[in-house]
């Protein structure tokens, strides 16, 4: 064999080796890509309609209100619905639209009844005002301040609707 054939099947053999690694690399990047660290987690209940746009506003999976842990509920006035998730739940009525529900104005809210209580629906998101978050309910307006010393007071202002 002479030599310039030997240096030739060397080169090819390096030029192989060379694009192996390059193969190896461009796999591991599209992988990567595909699942980055930080994604949003696979949810594995479809979220629709009014309820479905509000999540999608709140970011979706990867949002505040994290994965649905139930298919959509229908509420027990027969014409509401809502949606729960990880952390907090998103009611909707045909008055009043699609909102979320959580935290400690959620827990004061179920307190006086949930969408079947005197304050309704919500129909709001929260807001905030100076030093306090409040969140509109079709006939009250529930206000939440954290207090010194890792104390909080949640209240409304009474019931609009009688």
């Amino acid at each position: 064999m002479n030599a310039g054939a030997v240096v030739g099947r060397e080169i090819q053999g390096r030029i192989a080796a060379v694009l192996g690694v390059l193969a190896l690399l461009v796999s591991v990047v599209i992988v990567s890509a595909a699942s980055p660290a930080g994604a949003a987690p696979q949810c594995d209940r479809e979220v629709g309609g009014e309820i479905g746009r509000t999540y999608s506003h709140m970011g979706g999976p990867g949002g505040a209100l994290g994965c649905s842990l139930t298919d959509e509920l229908v509420n027990p006035d027969g014409v509401g619905r809502r949606m729960q998730f990880e952390h907090g739940t998103i009611y909707w009525s045909p008055r009043s639209g699609a909102f979320p529900v959580w935290g400690e104005i959620g827990v004061w809210w179920c307190d006086e009844g949930c969408e079947a209580g005197w304050p309704r629906y919500p129909t709001s998101y929260e807001y905030t005002v100076g030093d306090e978050i409040r969140q509109n309910f079709e006939c009250a307006v529930v206000h939440f301040k954290a207090l010194p010393g890792g104390a909080t007071k949640t209240w409304s202002d009474g019931n609009t609707c009688v």
